[in-house]
């Protein structure tokens, strides 16, 4: 009997545990809403010609975020389901589609930066390579999240593209740089990498939602209604190589020195999307984002860029935004909803 009693306390207590886990995991901190039918960057961008890519399969619809035990599990939900890697062979190794992209998804990168203060002169207002955006001032991240089906390699291509960039800056100050410099600078690159960027393993795709988990540690905390998120979506390629620019400008090139990410150009392609201005090499990749109430996509992503501004989910007073109509410019407002408890 009193056997009996422990089993029956000690199924009470996982029962218990199990559902105060359930709970604490659905407990939604913020939901962003985006438009249907906008995935079409500035509004003249087209989708690559592949089977695994059309209109919808990288137009986002919501991006959402729940309290999680040590830290915060984001989604994001597209207009269509997410393509699953097949194991299709990829090269004469004989290493498939499967194998490289392990995490269950390969057409596309999320990009989320974080603005914790809503300081201007505080964090960074450039975007990470190849997406040739601006932050507004007043939405200069902190931290961001590279959601990539390739996340140690994008690590590593990263920590190449910035020690590059921040050599070039040495050299351009100072001309010649000793070995030891060129040691310490990698080792700055590599703590700024740890400090301010994350790149998600803990990944879950269903249908047309991924989730992906980022611990309390890299955010100083689980997520806020509070802060700032610029959330946008890129094409994704596999390749760890850094792209370089096309020759005779035959083909916009924005994915020079790129991270991941697959670029645009003029006419169509199986390689890039559509629809790049021509003579330019500087037109923004993005498919998909999000903007603030008063703000249009195209605005950020068109000819005359301005600058992008995070969404603050707890601003008050935001309609719900409406479908995009395939229509460049209509609804490109998300409409931030009140965190639920």
């Amino acid at each position: 009997m009193v056997l009996l009693r422990r089993l029956s306390l000690l199924l009470l207590l996982a029962t218990c545990a199990s559902a105060c886990r359930g709970t604490r995991g659905d407990t939604r901190l913020f939901s962003l809403e985006d438009p249907r039918g906008d995935d079409h960057g500035d509004g003249e961008l087209r989708y690559p010609l592949r089977q695994d890519m059309g209109p919808g399969s990288m137009d986002l619809l919501s991006f959402r975020a729940y309290a999680e035990s040590g830290g915060t599990r984001f989604e994001a939900t597209f207009a269509r389901p997410i393509p699953v890697p097949a194991r299709r062979t990829m090269d004469a190794a004989g290493t498939t589609l499967a194998d490289m992209a392990r995490f269950g998804f390969y057409t596309f990168n999320l990009d989320v930066y974080v603005d914790e203060d809503g300081q201007e002169g505080s964090g960074r207002t450039d975007t990470l390579p190849g997406r040739h955006l601006t932050l507004a001032p007043g939405s200069a991240w902190e931290k961001v999240i590279l959601l990539t089906p390739r996340p140690y390699e994008a690590r590593d291509v990263l920590r190449a593209l910035w020690r590059q960039e921040a050599l070039a800056e040495l050299q351009r100050q100072q001309g010649e740089v000793s070995e030891s410099t060129a040691r310490a600078l990698e080792t700055q690159v590599e703590q700024r990498i740890e400090r301010s960027v994350f790149f998600p393993t803990r990944v879950r795709v269903s249908g047309p939602t991924v989730s992906f988990f980022v611990p309390e540690s890299f955010l100083g905390g689980q997520a806020r209604p509070t802060w700032g998120y610029a959330v946008a979506v890129t094409g994704a390629t596999l390749e760890r190589r850094v792209e370089l620019p096309a020759i005779l400008g035959v083909v916009t090139a924005p994915a020079q020195r790129g991270l991941m990410v697959i670029g645009i150009g003029p006419g169509t392609s199986h390689e890039r999307f559509g629809g790049g201005r021509l003579g330019s090499t500087n037109q923004s990749p993005v498919v998909d984002l999000l903007v603030p109430e008063g703000v249009q996509q195209r605005e950020v992503l068109g000819l005359q860029a301005r600058p992008w501004p995070a969404v603050v989910p707890a601003s008050p007073g935001l309609p719900q935004a409406p479908d995009a109509g395939g229509t460049a410019g209509q609804g490109d407002a998300p409409a931030p909803s009140v965190p639920q408890q």
